[in-house]
């Protein structure tokens, strides 16, 4: 049972974008990623697996001379290699942000309006949650997937939200007032078939109820704070309830806030970013209760070394429910991961990264596991 009801907190986040806003109007890109993943001690079990995720993407941005313009972007993945958590670490935050099942999926396919004062936009179409809201810039550094995005948020709904690698339809809304922003998104409560990981799904907007959420953000000389909110209109059981026999049912909702801000600049151009986050889901539905997350990069965008702990933890009704079933769980799963990014060429980067997972997929019966990687990255053209 402990399997069944806690390991819905795994969920992958994808890189940001690796396009500007700013640029020529039609555009070509891609990447190709690898991570060659170790679990030395600890977990589920040792072995030794290989991931990788390529994208293609195409978009034009600007269009139009008039008071309105029009973007647009579609994206493709391939993903090869998946389970090393679930199979291998038994960790439910996930060490890679680029591990799932394998299959050729399309990410986002989306259009945008936005005012010719930059201040409103619009956008519809195939979105992924996570390159709109809770996007941890200084966390981007890193490989464990509560770096991209909080395991509050990728735990829920029926398949997880509209993020990596599965995403669904959506409207957003951003407005930009200076140092403010605002961003608000009505998602498809399902976001693909849990049936069919590997298909993708394009339903109208609502069809399977809707997610909304909204961050507020207030950006400053060294940093930025944000703080956001997402609730499902649709219910869901209990933990530990079944579909047919559930009692009295909730709605999924949770709240989040981070920080992020250089605390040391460098005059060959290093800096020393910190950053902290915080989140919370209703327990009542949601094994993750609580989540705390943060850490320290130091380097420039192409040679940094940083260091970041994600420490998720269940709520109580989570634990009573692996009582229940006579296999108990540990309140916190905390991940420490220490990364070291170097760049090779324009383009191609090498990173070894370290990662310690303390009670992994919260299982008294799983030892403290050590997984050492390295990741492969190469962006075209």
């Amino acid at each position: 049972m402990i399997g069944s009801v806690l390991t819905m907190a795994a969920g992958a986040a994808a890189p940001p974008p690796a396009f500007a806003s700013e640029g020529p109007e039609t555009f070509v890109t891609g990447n190709i990623t690898i991570d060659v993943l170790a679990n030395g001690n600890g977990g589920k079990r040792t072995d030794t697996r290989m991931l990788g995720l390529a994208t293609l993407g195409a978009g034009a941005n600007d269009l139009g001379d008039g008071p309105v313009a029009a973007s647009g972007y579609v994206e493709l993945q391939w993903a090869e290699g998946s389970a090393f958590s679930d199979e291998v670490v038994g960790d439910s935050q996930v060490i890679s942000n680029i591990e799932a099942a394998s299959a050729f999926r399309a990410l986002e396919a989306w259009v945008e309006l936005t005012a010719d004062d930059g201040r409103h936009r619009l956008k519809a179409g195939l979105v992924d949650l996570n390159r709109e809201f809770d996007r941890q810039e200084v966390g981007s550094l890193f490989l464990n997937s509560s770096h991209g995005i909080g395991p509050e948020i990728s735990q829920s709904g029926a398949n997880g939200p509209s993020i990596f690698p599965t995403t669904t339809t959506a409207v957003i809304y951003g407005l930009d007032a200076g140092d403010w922003g605002l961003r608000t998104g009505a998602f498809n409560a399902l976001a693909g078939d849990p049936e069919s990981p590997g298909k993708t799904v394009v339903p109208l907007p609502g069809e399977d109820g809707v997610l909304l959420i909204a961050e507020a953000e207030r950006t400053f000389e060294i940093g930025r704070v944000y703080l956001g909110a997402w609730a499902y209109s649709t219910v869901a059981p209990l933990p530990g309830e079944a579909e047919s026999g559930a009692g009295e049912r909730w709605r999924s909702r949770g709240t989040y806030a981070a920080i992020e801000a250089t605390l040391v600049q460098v005059p060959a151009g290093a800096t020393l970013d910190g950053w902290a986050r915080v989140g919370f889901a209703n327990a009542d539905v949601l094994p993750v209760g609580t989540y705390f997350g943060g850490g320290l990069r130091y380097g420039t965008p192409d040679h940094a070394i940083g260091l970041a702990v994600a420490h998720a933890r269940l709520g109580d009704p989570a634990l009573d429910a692996a009582d229940h079933h006579g296999q108990g769980a540990d309140r916190a799963e905390t991940n420490i991961e220490l990364s070291y990014l170097r760049s090779l060429a324009p383009g191609v980067s090498i990173q070894p990264d370290i990662q310690y997972v303390l009670n992994p997929g919260w299982d008294p019966a799983v030892e403290h596991a050590l997984v050492v990687g390295l990741r492969l990255s190469v962006d075209f053209p």
